[in-house]
């Protein structure tokens, strides 16, 4: 009796207790190991968030930066043309916006867009004093300036811009220039022809 007792100690049912410790254990680490992994994925997304908005705080940055550095209009724009059919090229005085930073003439861009055509007008060489060819700009005049090519505060830079293609510049038609700097927001002229074309023409 006393050996049959004894056995039955020793039966399934008192194995079944360390495996049953044993699935405890497992749980555990398995919550451990999902609580790291969290904590991981937390780090590396507030990582994230934080580089997305010093991106965008850089990216609002520059573009104040841009619009606070731009040139503008500084007085009358001219229509100019030897023929009563079209505008041959567009007179545009330009100067710096107040406390704008100095712009090098050399590397600014024009183009010339319409409802009929868009082009890229090249920069003439020589830049400064001459007349261009259609497809060209140049810097007809300079008021106030020194030797170098930097529009700086108080000077006046006029430029002369004829484009390849004059179909948007007929009467009643309209256009725009856009004079962009190398990163500065760029400057847009919107203009209308008027009905009757004289050799100077005031554009509105």
């Amino acid at each position: 009796m006393c050996t049959s007792n004894s056995s039955e100690g020793t039966g399934p049912r008192s194995r079944g207790l360390p495996e049953t410790g044993f699935t405890g254990l497992e749980a555990a680490i398995v919550l451990i190991a999902f609580i790291i992994v969290a904590s991981v994925f937390a780090y590396v997304a507030l990582q994230a968030g934080f580089s997305s908005a010093q991106q965008s705080q850089s990216v609002i940055h520059q573009g104040i930066q841009q619009a606070g550095s731009s040139c503008t209009v500084t007085g009358t724009v001219y229509g100019v043309s030897a023929t009563r059919s079209f505008v041959e090229s567009v007179i545009i005085p330009v100067g710096l916006t107040a406390g704008g930073e100095p712009i090098d003439m050399t590397t600014v861009s024009v183009r010339f867009i319409g409802p009929r055509h868009s082009e890229i007008v090249v920069q003439a060489k020589p830049l400064v004093g001459v007349f261009p060819g259609y497809g060209f700009w140049s810097v007809q005049e300079r008021v106030n300036s020194d030797a170098d090519m930097l529009l700086e505060a108080g000077e006046q830079y006029v430029l002369n811009i004829s484009p390849w293609n004059q179909n948007d510049c007929r009467p009643y038609g309209s256009f725009a220039v856009e004079i962009k700097p190398v990163g500065r927001a760029a400057l847009r002229v919107e203009r209308t022809v008027p009905g009757s074309i004289e050799r100077m023409n005031r554009l509105d």
